[in-house]
């Protein structure tokens, strides 16, 4: 059995570039994905790639669950769009459909724990 994930891909899929994510948890470039969270990233990424960006109650039953700026109750500790790898712009995500603002945050995040500050007051 291959070690070999989606992960470890970097490549073409379907003609769509997936993004490499650097494997150096010594590097200067911030910020490190363990293995897990670059297949995450990556899983994530390819279903949104084959099957269209995610929004709750679409035909492709995932939840998506994004709440605005406003909303966001663990913006304090990082908890939010602009920390995550989906991020694309300021109102745009790579995975969801929603209009999304930098503060806001969704169940589908995927950031960096040294982007996570849980002894920040919220």
């Amino acid at each position: 059995m291959s070690n070999n994930t989606w992960g470890n891909y970097k490549g073409e899929i379907k003609g769509v570039r997936i993004e490499a994510l650097h494997d150096d948890p010594t590097a200067k470039v911030p910020p490190y994905h363990p293995p897990a969270e670059k297949e995450f990233i990556s899983a994530m990424q390819s279903i949104a790639i084959r099957f269209g960006k995610l929004a709750d109650k679409d035909e492709n039953g995932i939840w998506v669950g994004y709440e605005s700026r406003a909303k966001n109750e663990n913006y304090a500790i990082g908890v939010r769009c602009e920390n995550c790898a989906h991020f694309e712009s300021a109102n745009v995500c790579k995975i969801i459909k929603a209009k999304i603002e930098p503060g806001g945050y969704c169940r589908l995040a995927a950031i960096p724990s040294e982007l996570v500050n849980k002894n920040k007051k919220k």
